[in-house]
C-alpha cells in the first residue's frame, strides 16, 4: 500500500478505493482458503467482483487496477485482460488520409491496377502496387510533371532516392513503366535505369528448447487473451502456420473429432491439410469455450471486442510474450514466423525428409526448406572432417611454442 501511495495514486480519494478493493481481496482470500497470493487469485477475485452487478464502472474499474498494479509490484510487467466490451467505449484511431493520385496520371494507374489484378493477384498485392505507384507519381508531381510524356530519367531517380522503401520502388515500378512502354504511353521504360538491388538472405531466426519454453510459460492462460495468445502461439509452433493463416483461421478449418485441420493457405493459394495435435486442439478449445469474446465472426481468434484481428496483431501479441519472457533476441525476428522457422528447424534436426517438411509447411519450392537446413547443427555435424596432424614447419613451429622457445 505504501507503494501505491507512492507510486500509484495522488489523490486521497482515490487510494481509499484502492484500500477497499485490498480489503475485499484479502476477504476473498480467506473465505475460499487461499494462503498465497497469485495472479490466478487476483484473476479470480475479480472474476467474482463482477458478479456483484455494481451500479456504475467506476467500482469495478478500482477492483481491477488494483490487482493490476498488485501483480506490476509482484511480478513486475505483468499482462492483464483488457476491460469487457460492456464496460469500455471502443475508441478508433482517426483514419490515415488516403494517397491520392495525381489526376494527370490516375485514368491510366487504374487502368494498370486492373489488369494486374485480373492476372490473379491479390488483392493486398494490387494495394501495395497502388500505394507505391501513388506515392512516386505524387512525386513527380511535386517535379513539374504535367503528363506522362513529360517524365524523364531525371525524375525518376530523383523519386528514387526520396523513397524509403527501394525494392518495392524497383519492383513496382519497372512493372508500371513496362506496361507504359508496352501501350506506347511514354518513349520506353525508364525504370530500367534503376539499379538492381539483391535481397540479402538472411539465416533463419530459430529458438532454443528452454527459450520457447520461456516463452510458453510468459503467457497467464487463466485469463482470456491470454488463452487466446497461448493458442495462438501453437499454432505457429507446432504447427509451422503463417501469421496470414493464423488470423485467418475460422471454425470450418478445424475439425476436432478426426483432429485435422484443413485450410486454403492465404499467400500461395494452396490447400494444406495437418493433423491437429492434442496440446494445439486442448488450447483452442480452452479458448473458445472459457476465453473467447461472444462475436458472430466466423474467424476463431479476434480481438477483445469480438472483431477479427488486424494484420499486425498476432505479429504485435506474440512479439509482446518474447519480450516478456525476457528472452534475449539479440538479431533475431521474433514474432510467428520465427516460430513458423523453429518448427521446420526442428524437424530437419530431427532427420524428417525435406520433401515432408515441405508439405507441412505448405510450400511450393523445395529451395525454401532446405533454407532451414543451416541451423541444423546435428545434421552439420556429420559432415565435419578431422583436422588433420601439423606436418612439417607448422609441426615444427607448434613444438616449439609448446617448450616455450
Amino acid at each position: 500500500m505504501k507503494y501505491m501511495r507512492e507510486e500509484i495514486v495522488k489523490p486521497r480519494g482515490e487510494f481509499k478505493r484502492y484500500s477497499r478493493s485490498m480489503d475485499l481481496l484479502i476477504s476473498f482470500a480467506e473465505i475460499n482458503g487461499y494462503d498465497n497470493y497469485s495472479s490466478e487469485v487476483g484473476m479470480a477475485f475479480y472474476e467474482s467482483e463482477k458478479l456483484k452487478n455494481y451500479i456504475g464502472d467506476s467500482s469495478l474499474g478500482y477492483r481491477r487496477a488494483c490487482i493490476r498494479n498488485l501483480n506490476t509490484f509482484l511480478y513486475g510487467n505483468n499482462f492483464w485482460q483488457r476491460k469487457p466490451r460492456n464496460v469500455f467505449k471502443y475508441k478508433t484511431h482517426k483514419e490515415k488520409k488516403p494517397l491520392i493520385c495525381p489526376e494527370q496520371f490516375s485514368d491510366t494507374l487504374e487502368e494498370f491496377l486492373d489488369g494486374i489484378s485480373k492476372l490473379g493477384l491479390k488483392e493486398i498485392t494490387v494495394e501495395q502496387y497502388r500505394r507505391t505507384c501513388i506515392t512516386m507519381l505524387c512525386d513527380f508531381d511535386s517535379q513539374g510533371v504535367k503528363s506522362w510524356n513529360d517524365i524523364t530519367v531525371e525524375h525518376l531517380t530523383t523519386a528514387f532516392k526520396r523513397l524509403t522503401n527501394k525494392h518495392h520502388f524497383i519492383t513496382y515500378s519497372r512493372r508500371l513503366f513496362q506496361y507504359l512502354s508496352d501501350n506506347s504511353i511514354v518513349s520506353a521504360n525508364y525504370a530500367l535505369v534503376l539499379p538492381r538491388m539483391a535481397k540479402k538472405k538472411c539465416l533463419p531466426s530459430v529458438y532454443s528448447d528452454d527459450e520457447i519454453d520461456a516463452l510458453i510459460k510468459s503467457i497467464e492462460k487463466f485469463t482470456p487473451q491470454g488463452k487466446r495468445d497461448y493458442a495462438m502461439l501453437l499454432m505457429a509452433l507446432r504447427l509451422g502456420l503463417r501469421q496470414s493463416d493464423i488470423r485467418e483461421f475460422r471454425f470450418e478449418n478445424v475439425d476436432f473429432e478426426n483432429s485435422r485441420v484443413n485450410l486454403i493457405q492465404f499467400k500461395t493459394g494452396v490447400a494444406l491439410q495437418l493433423t491437429l495435435p492434442e496440446e494445439v486442439a486442448e488450447a483452442l478449445h480452452d479458448y473458445i469455450d472459457n476465453g473467447r469474446e461472444e462475436s458472430e465472426s466466423q474467424h476463431i481468434f479476434t480481438n477483445g471486442y469480438g472483431c477479427p484481428l488486424t494484420r499486425q496483431a498476432v505479429t504485435h501479441i506474440i512479439s509482446r510474450h518474447f519480450k516478456k519472457a525476457n528472452i534475449d533476441v539479440g538479431d533475431r525476428h521474433h514474432g510467428p514466423h520465427s516460430l513458423r522457422m523453429t518448427f521446420a528447424s526442428q524437424l530437419v534436426a530431427e532427420n524428417v525428409p525435406y520433401e515432408v517438411v515441405r508439405v507441412l509447411l505448405g510450400q511450393i519450392s523445395t529451395s525454401s526448406t532446405k533454407h532451414y537446413v543451416e541451423f541444423s547443427t546435428e545434421g552439420l555435424r556429420t559432415c565435419a572432417l578431422e583436422v588433420p596432424q601439423p606436418k612439417s614447419v607448422f609441426a615444427e613451429y607448434l613444438s616449439e611454442v609448446r617448450n616455450g622457445n
